[in-house]
């Protein structure tokens, strides 16, 4: 963990952790939108996200969940690093960190275990993957909204935007609708977005 520590405080000598941040949505928009490219007939209404990870474009597809996840954990330190005071549960800062990179191992891990329907093992490993990363996300956006609503550096507006980004979360769950699973994808890319501008504006 030390020697994971020291590279993470490296790469924030170069860049503070927002632009990490942005950095990541912009790597996973645009792999994305390469793998929708190469994907005739596409459509947010009838597919599935991970579609684009089976369909002709799909190495981008993977290579997208890979790069945003990789740039995603200097924001993340970076945003748990900032909740640390008097008044922050540190117990709490660290199992918000623990549980994000849960999510954002298996979040990557969902570019190799594609949603091929033909192979049960790999689909079934996919889905796995996905409803872990999705429910540990949940888990550590509600401790890190905690962690804000508790600490006097963040106003009430960042916090609550992850409470509501749960409810994008559970409405594609409960529904397993493709559309509502991209107002899901892109709340979590805006809620990154705005969390890395807030850091970066406030010098966080």
């Amino acid at each position: 963990m030390e020697r994971e520590r020291k590279s993470i405080d490296k790469l924030l000598v170069i860049a503070p952790g927002g632009v990490y941040g942005i950095l990541s949505v912009i790597a996973r928009i645009f792999c994305d939108f390469l793998a929708y490219l190469f994907f005739p007939g596409y459509s947010i209404f009838d597919n599935m996200v991970s579609d684009l990870g089976i369909g002709p474009g799909a190495i981008f597809f993977s290579l997208g969940l890979l790069i945003s996840g990789i740039l995603s954990i200097p924001f993340y330190v970076t945003l748990a690093r900032s909740l640390r005071s008097d008044d922050a549960n540190e117990k709490i800062r660290k199992a918000a960190l623990k549980f994000f990179y849960i999510s954002d191992i298996t979040y990557i891990l969902l570019g190799v275990f594609r949603a091929i329907e033909e192979n049960f093992i790999i689909y079934f490993a996919h889905g796995t993957l996905a409803l872990i990363s999705w429910l540990t996300g949940v888990v550590y956006l509600i401790l890190f909204s905690y962690l804000m609503l508790k600490d006097s550096k963040y106003s009430t507006l960042p916090a609550y935007s992850g409470f509501f980004l749960i409810g994008f979360v559970f409405i594609f769950i409960l529904t397993w609708i493709p559309f509502f699973e991209w107002v899901m994808t892109f709340g979590w890319m805006f809620w990154v977005m705005y969390i890395s501008i807030y850091l970066l504006y406030h010098k966080l």
